[in-house]
């Protein structure tokens, strides 16, 4: 149950909730494909779904943080995949404001339903020559590749001995790159989260963002750098498969007789206990990550900026977010029974679904030490915040 009367509703949110029958009809063939189907990508794209936090100057929405998370979650309760990818490809476009005014024009201007991918680097160098920069590797997790118009590929900057001595992230126009697979999963399938690599092609320098943007670049729309709108956007997207999990036993508990039994689930105890915690662990994970990111909302609007506090506040409750939220999914699929182990049981989706994004970087329980460690006033163990 959601309580957002209060919060008010946005264009944009309305788009997200419009989208979602087209989401939920096209789910058979995201999971077969392995990738979001043409025109649920034109769609997405059409209605400015990636352009969520693009700032206005590029013809984005310039979204705050907790509007952003809200639209990802309504898109996620219908599909975790397209949650996912309209997260991970939404937060690129926050660091648009930080590019050299033709390189954006060059990706947006020209497609306004553009949609950047990144990846993992896997071993890769990039290093400086006269036009630009020469780039080589692997890239992994690309989500979103199979529907992407350019790749943003992170990479050390190495000099003539292969010393690393800084670090980039690279745009290559989609068609540039060799794509490979390696996204032989279960969960969150339809991310199209593939590999490709590139070898030896010359970057020019206004494509080449130096340093890591993600870390320390803060866009216009929410003051924050874009790994923390990562983690952001993947605690909604935890919470959308969540609403779904426990909409979907609450539907189960009233229609269920289980077998060998004359007993409805409706008249079960357990059940009634079970639904009511799931209930209750999705609302409180859900109250977090929406009080954080509205305070850091206010935050940025009053300060300019929001504190260190509140930044390790908000990788706290994002990470909150996606680990409860696989707890809350657990808790539906055991009470749902052998009805969630069928590929075409909704449950079935959502206990894989969660269970890779609660595999991913952004879910590392190690997180919760290194804000138990800020809270402290100790330095911080890792570059998380």
């Amino acid at each position: 149950m959601r309580m957002d009367e209060r919060r008010g509703g946005f264009p944009e949110l309305e788009t997200a909730r419009s989208v979602k029958p087209l989401i939920e009809a096209a789910r058979a063939d995201i999971a077969a494909d392995r990738e979001l189907p043409k025109q649920l990508v034109e769609a997405l794209t059409g209605k400015g779904l990636f352009r969520l936090l693009l700032p206005r100057s590029l013809g984005g929405s310039e979204l705050s943080l907790p509007r952003f998370i809200r639209c990802v979650e309504v898109i996620a309760e219908a599909d975790g995949s397209t949650g996912w990818c309209v997260g991970q490809g939404g937060v690129f476009p926050n660091v648009a404001d930080y590019m050299p005014e033709e390189t954006a024009e060059a990706i947006w201007g020209a497609n306004p339903g553009a949609v950047v991918a990144t990846g993992t680097p896997t071993g890769s160098t990039a290093f400086e020559v006269e036009e630009g920069f020469r780039l080589k590797g692997r890239w992994r997790f690309a989500s979103g590749v199979m529907h992407a118009s350019w790749l943003a590929a992170m990479s050390p900057i190495v000099d003539e001995i292969g010393k690393a001595i800084g670090f980039g992230m690279f745009l290559v126009r989609r068609d540039e790159i060799t794509l490979g697979d390696g996204w032989n999963v279960q969960g969150l399938r339809g991310t199209g989260s593939r590999d490709y690599t590139l070898d030896g092609l010359v970057v020019p320098r206004p494509r080449a963002l130096l340093d890591n943007v993600f870390r320390t670049h803060c866009g216009v729309a929410t003051g924050l750098p874009a790994h923390l709108l990562f983690a952001s956007a993947f605690g909604s997207v935890g919470l959308g498969i969540a609403r779904s999990a426990v909409d979907t036993l609450t539907a189960t508990i009233e229609g269920k007789t289980p077998t060998f039994t004359n007993r409805k689930l409706l008249d079960d105890d357990l059940a009634h206990v079970g639904l009511a915690e799931a209930e209750a662990m999705w609302g409180q994970s859900r109250s977090f990550l929406h009080d954080v990111a509205e305070e850091c909302a206010y935050q940025y609007e009053r300060d300019g900026e929001p504190s260190d506090r509140m930044r390790a506040q908000l990788r706290l409750s994002a990470t909150n977010a996606m680990r409860r939220s696989a707890e809350v999914v657990d808790k539906a699929y055991t009470l749902c029974g052998t009805d969630g182990i069928f590929e075409d049981h909704p449950l079935h989706r959502n206990f894989q679904d969660i269970h890779a994004l609660s595999q991913q970087i952004q879910a590392r329980p190690a997180h919760f030490r290194t804000v138990g460690r800020v809270l402290l006033g100790l330095p911080p163990d890792s570059a998380v915040l």
